[in-house]
């Protein structure tokens, strides 16, 4: 995900297996702050046709491939009325997330796991085209990579995920399942030597109805030990609903109200909703 000082982007190439039949799946969205809208996009794509997934690139062509040259990742998107171009630079070495890299999916079963490592904290510079204007912009990006079995269709493998990017130069990741009482993260100092968190309480401060479905909206995060403990979570722009997943930009408060940091949420229905048939749509590698 890159937040930059007009817009917020998130690109996601997903491998997913629909009634028995391996594709592909890439979503694009773009938020614009200063109109307040969102842009969404997504592309099915069946036999790998197109797809590329190779040390030095990942992406769809023509649609959103990202490359991998030096220290650097490049990223170029293509949508129906926006388009993307931009250098990442990473700050900090990558991280694994949880248990040496190993996150448990809510529910103790060794089928329901991932794989899970982060650039968190990457330098962004390009240009944005957005309603047919060319824009220069400049902003940070997380860069994720997870990988494993797990089951969307089962409402206890649904998460709640924040991505906190303090304005210090430090991260915290959290991935929360709240209807499992379960929980994982991980701490990622100035320094760039991460340490595992899953000591932390998420409280949520109100919920929001969208597309039928219940999702929280605002929260309360305590970590004790780590930074200033206690933080306010609050959503800059209402959210986004996308295929699966209901996704959001939010300001990071400290204790005394002082702006400290971005966070990008991504929130799942089964947390606080049954799975419905037109929510099952899934099975995710």
């Amino acid at each position: 995900g890159v937040i930059c000082d007009r817009c917020g982007v998130e690109v996601t190439l997903a491998r997913v297996r629909l009634h028995g039949l391996q594709m592909h799946l890439l979503m694009t969205a773009l938020t614009d702050f200063e109109a307040r809208t969102h842009h969404y996009a997504q592309k099915p794509v069946f036999f790998a046709r197109d797809v590329v997934i190779t040390p030095e690139a990942v992406g769809l062509r023509g649609a959103a491939e990202m490359g991998f040259h030096g220290g650097a990742i490049s990223l170029d998107m293509h949508g129906s009325d926006y388009a993307l171009s931009v250098e990442m630079r990473a700050a900090k070495p990558p991280v694994w997330h949880c248990d040496d890299g190993v996150l448990k999916m809510g529910v103790d079963d060794p089928n329901e796991t991932t794989y899970y490592w982060s650039y968190t904290n990457l330098a962004v510079s390009g240009n944005l085209t957005l309603g047919g204007r060319e824009h220069a912009v400049s902003g940070k990006a997380w860069f994720d990579k997870q990988g494993g079995t797990y089951t969307l269709t089962n409402r206890w493998t649904n998460w709640e995920w924040f991505s906190l990017r303090f304005h210090d130069g430090e991260e915290v990741m959290l991935f929360s399942f709240p209807q499992d009482d379960y929980r994982d993260g991980t701490y990622i100092p100035g320094s760039g030597t991460s340490r595992r968190l899953n000591d932390y309480q998420i409280t949520p401060l109100g919920f929001v109805e969208v597309g039928g479905r219940k999702f929280s909206s605002g929260w309360k995060v305590e970590m004790p030990g780590t930074k200033d403990v206690e933080y306010t979570i609050t959503p800059k722009i209402d959210g986004q609903l996308n295929l699966f997943y209901y996704e959001l930009l939010a300001d990071i408060r400290d204790r005394r109200g002082r702006d400290v940091g971005s966070c990008v949420v991504e929130l799942l229905p089964g947390v606080y909703n049954e799975i419905r048939a037109r929510d099952a749509l899934i099975r995710a590698r």
